[in-house]
């Protein structure tokens, strides 16, 4: 059998393993000195984990916090719900806008845009020079 790792030697000295590979490890550690001296390094750093002096709190945090617990005093803040709507409310904003402006810039609707709107999607626009003389005539309308 080829070493365990260090987990398994730790869970081994914590008898946290089951009984099969308890039995397993026990016979490993009976023909190999490296693990030997891992577990014993293991069980002297839990011995010395073991001997600190434990800090005195003054009160007995596990109760305390029991208690609460039990009372359900221990809640999440609800979240408002303003911020849930406020992006759609600026798209909605900035659409509303948009078709205003446009409406502006067309002439709020009234009939037919000017013939100067109209003169843009011409091939030629104006104030340009014609590559070929029946173009010309066609973009302004001419016989």
């Amino acid at each position: 059998m080829t070493c365990p790792p260090y987990d398994d030697l730790s869970a081994y000295a914590d008898h946290m393993l089951k009984p099969r590979d308890q039995e397993r490890f026990a016979a490993h550690l009976a023909g190999c000195p490296v693990c030997r001296l891992r577990l014993d390094e293991i069980s002297a750093l839990r011995q010395s984990l073991g001997a600190l002096p434990s800090p005195a709190l003054g009160f007995d945090l596990g109760a305390r916090l029991e208690d609460r617990l039990r009372a359900g005093s221990v809640r999440r803040r609800p979240q408002p719900f303003w911020p849930n709507w406020v992006p759609a409310g600026l798209a909605a904003a900035a659409m509303v806008s948009g078709v205003w402006l446009g409406g502006l810039l067309i002439g709020a609707g009234a009939g037919a845009p000017p013939a100067s709107m109209v003169r843009v999607f011409d091939p030629v626009p104006p104030g340009g020079l014609c590559a070929a003389a029946e173009l010309c005539r066609l973009s302004k309308g001419m016989p």
